[in-house]
């Protein structure tokens, strides 16, 4: 391009709006002159002096431009979906004039609804410029650099320097604990065992960052017995702006002892992405639990029942019985809570009195024995038969029995309660119709008194009579006869026994009988044994001796001779004693006057027998009577009975 030289060189003036070179200033040359210049557009820049000229209105210039954005993900670059950032304020720097224009900031752009802005560098001239964003509170830049810079050179003509984009995102995000509970936390579950349980988180970003980054942690605590698996967890989560995201926690938990336990499960929820911050940490801690009931078992049982009760007793007389229950543990948990139940039965006559408690709370590791004593007082002598049940329950709370039939034992004793009695053969009497002139073929007839003196009244008795004769004798009833009957208190009863004798050779004899009676019941106990057998002898007589029939006078005093007869079984005049006999109508009459002291053979038989005299009026003879009877004692003491016929005269 040329120019004219208009006048001095490089003195400026003004056309159109841009400093142009218009003269030239050379004294010694008038001609034109040749320059040289970068053209930009249809402007130019002339290299003389550095000036340049738009070229009229329309000419173009640099643009320099970019967006300011929203950088949800924080990762410095827009992504789609992620919105510009309108009314923020650029500012456009100038670091280096090539024209000498003043540094600084020399323009501000506000962006446009989708984050645009640009700077036109109409009258800027070439040089290095920058370009920044305004500061906001709680927005930080995710782009770098955090200042955009770049080189406008001379001749560069009209370019876009676009691209020089700024993300920014919130530095506040309040994460939020929407919900933190147990899903469906089970009412109980077995000691010793784990068992699962899932706790359920739902956290939520309200904003105002749109992403963030967070770690959910929960801690799990509960009673010293309970171990929990693991005991602290933590999960990472990106949440959205208002999209609420489920977490799940799974924890195994094992307790060992049967009881409610408070389980507690606690939650904290942090923000973790840099520079970001929770403006309300009140809502990231959450607690939540469930109370659980954690069961056990303890097989308590019975193992073992005894009963110990006095082996015999009296009426009315106070005894004791002892149960005695061994409660056993087979189950997994001790010790264990019990309640033992002990319990005696008995007869319906029998009074039972606990002399301490028949329940019994007892803590049950392996073993325990508990035992409960009974006073007893039965009012019936018999067999008494006692039952004793022991039952064990558990009482403790969670723990469960899986075999509750074994908790149950019993145990029996029997009790012998006796009453006194006071049994009595009280007399025994002896008659034989053997005579001088009958000593094959006899008739006997025991006599039996028996007595019941009491206290025990309705006693069954038993009375066994007995019959003895010399060997050439036969007898028939060859056993003892035994009557039975039952005695009131304070009564008696009288019976008698016959016996048939045959014996031969002809001779006079000595026969015997016995009686006994015994209770025919178990526990009336006789307590005086001494008096419940009776002997007696029938010992030949011969009243009036040498005399045939014995004719006795009553109706006149006098003395009646009556021969105790010696018999090869006994010899009356060295076993009888002299001063026992009586004798008359019944054989008690106390009438002896005396006895010979040496005996004599009054009926022939070589037999030495004893001769003794009794007072007529004191026999108590009848004229009805047709028979007397004499009783003696032996010098050892054994009683002797014997008859012979009278005939009474003097009536």
């Amino acid at each position: 391009m040329q120019f004219q030289h208009p006048g001095p060189t490089c003195a400026p003036s003004q056309v159109h709006y841009r400093p142009i070179v218009n003269a030239f200033s050379d004294d010694d040359h008038g001609d034109p002159i040749r320059l040289r210049s970068l053209a930009f557009g249809s402007g130019f820049i002339a290299l003389a002096c550095g000036n340049f000229s738009a070229g009229g209105a329309a000419s173009p210039v640099p643009v320099i431009s970019g967006h300011k954005f929203h950088d949800h993900d924080r990762d410095g670059v827009r992504d789609a979906g992620e919105p510009g950032l309108a009314g923020w304020t650029m500012t456009l720097h100038r670091d280096r004039s090539d024209a000498g224009q003043a540094l600084g900031g020399v323009a501000t752009a506000v962006t446009n609804a989708d984050g645009y802005y640009e700077f036109r560098l109409d009258g800027h001239y070439p040089g290095d410029y920058a370009v920044t964003e305004e500061d906001r509170a709680d927005w930080a830049r995710t782009t770098s650099p955090h200042r955009h810079t770049l080189r406008v050179g001379p001749g560069i003509g009209a370019p876009h320097f676009a691209g020089l984009d700024f993300g920014n995102v919130e530095t506040r995000a309040d994460a939020v604990k929407v919900s933190f509970s147990v899903v469906d936390p089970p009412t109980e579950v077995p000691a010793d065992a784990e068992t699962a349980l899932r706790v359920r988180a739902v956290l939520e970003n309200r904003g105002p960052a749109p992403v963030v980054d967070v770690v959910d942690r929960i801690t799990a605590s509960g009673p010293a017995d309970c171990a929990f698996r693991p005991a602290e967890q933590a999960v990472t989560r990106r949440l959205l702006l208002n999209r609420p995201v489920e977490v799940v926690f799974d924890v195994g938990v094992t307790c060992t002892e049967p009881s409610f336990h408070p389980l507690e499960f606690a939650n904290a929820l942090t923000v973790t992405t840099p520079g970001v911050t929770d403006p309300d940490q009140a809502s990231n801690h959450r607690v939540t639990g469930a109370t659980i009931a954690v069961i056990d078992e303890s097989d308590v049982a019975v193992t073992g029942t005894r009963l110990d009760c006095a082996a015999r007793t009296y009426v009315d007389d106070r005894f004791t019985c002892t149960t005695t229950a061994l409660i056993t543990n087979h189950g997994d948990h001790a010790p264990a809570s019990a309640d033992v139940d002990l319990a005696l039965t008995g007869p319906a006559d029998c009074v039972l009195t606990p002399t301490g408690a028949t329940a019994h709370e007892v803590s049950v590791t392996d073993q325990v024995q508990v035992s409960t004593t009974w006073d007893v007082v039965c009012g019936d002598r018999s067999y008494h038969d006692f039952r004793t049940t022991a039952q064990v329950r558990l009482d403790h709370l969670h723990v469960i029995d899986p075999d509750p039939g074994n908790g149950n034992g019993a145990a029996d004793d029997r009790v012998e309660v006796f009453e006194p009695v006071d049994l009595a053969v009280t007399d025994l009497r002896i008659t034989c119709d053997e005579r001088e002139h009958r000593t094959r073929d006899v008739t006997c007839v025991s006599t039996v008194t028996i007595a019941n003196a009491g206290p025990a009244t309705d006693v069954r008795t038993l009375t066994t009579v007995g019959f003895t004769a010399p060997a050439d004798c036969s007898v028939v009833p060859g056993a003892p006869q035994q009557r039975s009957h039952v005695l009131a208190a304070g009564t008696t009863a009288t019976f008698t026994a016959t016996w048939q004798l045959t014996c031969d050779p002809p001779r006079r004899r000595t026969f015997a009988t016995t009686a006994t009676i015994a209770a025919d019941e178990p526990h009336p106990e006789d307590v005086n044994r001494a008096n419940d057998t009776r002997s007696i002898t029938w010992q030949p007589i011969d009243v009036k001796p040498r005399s045939y029939p014995s004719a006795v006078n009553i109706g006149k005093e006098g003395i009646v001779p009556v021969a105790i007869l010696s018999t090869a079984e006994l010899d009356a005049v060295a076993q009888i004693d002299r001063l026992s006999p009586t004798f008359g109508a019944t054989g008690t009459e106390a009438s002896l006057v005396r006895c010979a002291t040496v005996g004599e053979d009054v009926n022939g038989d070589g037999l030495l027998d004893l001769v003794c005299h009794f007072d007529t009026a004191r026999t108590a003879l009848t004229c009805g009577s047709t028979t007397a009877t004499l009783m003696a004692r032996t010098l050892d003491g054994r009683r002797v009975e014997g008859q012979d016929d009278v005939k009474v005269t003097g009536c």
